[in-house]
Order: C-alpha cells, then structure tokens, then sequence
C-alpha cells in the first residue's frame, strides 16, 4: 500500500527538503518499505514523502528511528491512500503544464459521490488527472491534476468541485519541487496496478509512459511528483 508521511518544519522548510532528499535513500528502502518519491508544494509548509509498504506498520522504523536524526522536524502526520486510482498521461496535451495538488474536506456521507464523480468527470484537454484517492488523513479525498494554467485549476475548482453537495473545503497547491527515489521500472509497476477502468481501455500509442519519469528532475521539477495516470 501507499502512505504519504508528511514532515512539518519548527521553521525552515528547506532544512526537511535538504534532510529527505540527503537521507531517505541511504536510511529507508528495505525489503518491507519503498520510499518512492518525495514533493514539496506552495502553500502546504511540509514536505512529503510517499512510500509503498507491505504492511502499515512497516513505516515505523522510519517515523520512530530515522526521522529522529532530522532536528528541523517539528510534527509529522501520515496518510495511507485507499483506493488510489491513476489516470494516464494523454501525448496530446498542452506544451506547458504543471502539477497540483488538490485537497477536498468533506463530510463521510459524501465520501462515496465525490470520489466517484471526480475518476468518472471528462476532464478537458488542458486539465487531467494524475491520481485520486481517498487519503482521509488531513484531507479526505486527495487528487493530483496536471494543468497549463493556475487559472484553469482555479476554474475547476470554482465551477465543479466547489458546487459538490458536502464539498465543504477545497484547496489546490502547485508542486514546485519533486525528486523520485526507487527505480523508474518499479514506480511504473506499482502505477499499473491501480489505473482506472478508463486507462485499460486507452491504446497504448496515446499514452505517454515517460512522462513522470524524466531523468531531468531539476528541469521538469514542476511536472513530477507521484504516479502517471500520480498517485
């Protein structure tokens, strides 16, 4: 399964930036624990870090013993995804796009019709989604979303998710820094075993497989940070 751990700063983000991406390699992948990725996005003020695991309590050791070492760690707080559910990156998209993170706070009745709404909406060629997965951690339903403007995100959260019965809160931050940790050939493993109905149906020459996989991950930092089809 997949957990997001993430790790709020007593003041200086960039201290738990420079913590993960120096130690989480060296200190965390075993046989029971994967660290996969790690983003960090504007506004949220922590960083976090995505793991698969077999077993939730694999991820002990690294909340109890390693993350000990980071002194610039103020509070943790960690979220298993359920039903994580990737969408496919289209190859026709626009030139420029860019990752974001939105959080939806709702009310259990509704967990069920927005979850669903969101993996069955037909998204426009400019705005698509990278993963959806109830998380109900901090949020209760997170999705990931690539966009070619901070005003079409806004836009659709404005007009279709705003106007959800029991959408109480929506927030949408912009990734603006990612660095994937396990080999690209096991990231797009665990990836295919959680796309959406629609996804197996989609020819495989319309579908971008590199496309959060770039080696470059300074050049394309704005366009990682979880799963094709993330998380």
């Amino acid at each position: 399964m997949m957990v997001i751990v993430r790790l709020s700063p007593k003041s200086n983000l960039e201290k738990i930036w420079d913590y993960v991406d120096n130690h989480i390699v060296k200190e965390e992948a075993t046989k029971y624990l994967t660290p996969l990725y790690a983003t960090q996005a504007e506004g949220m003020m922590s960083v976090a870090v995505v793991f698969n695991v077999k077993d939730p309590d694999d991820i002990a050791h690294f909340l109890v013993e390693n993350l000990a070492k980071c002194t610039e760690c103020h509070h943790t707080s960690t979220v298993s995804l359920m039903k994580p559910v990737f969408f496919p990156i289209p190859k026709k998209r626009p030139a420029t796009i860019h990752r974001y993170i939105i959080r939806i706070y709702t009310h259990p009745r509704n967990y069920k019709s927005i979850y669903e709404y969101l993996i069955n909406y037909e998204y426009s060629f400019n705005l698509f989604p990278i993963y959806i997965s109830y998380s109900l951690g901090d949020e209760d339903i997170v999705m990931n979303i690539a966009a070619d403007s901070p005003e079409i995100v806004n836009k659709f959260i404005r007009e279709k998710l705003r106007t959800l019965e029991g959408a109480d809160t929506v927030l949408s931050y912009p990734v603006v820094k990612a660095k994937r940790f396990a080999p690209l050939e096991e990231l797009i493993e665990e990836q295919q075993k959680h796309l959406s109905e629609q996804a197996k149906k989609i020819d495989e020459s319309e579908i971008d497989k590199e496309f959060d996989w770039i080696e470059d991950f300074e050049e394309y930092a704005l366009l990682t940070g979880a799963f094709p089809g993330d998380l």
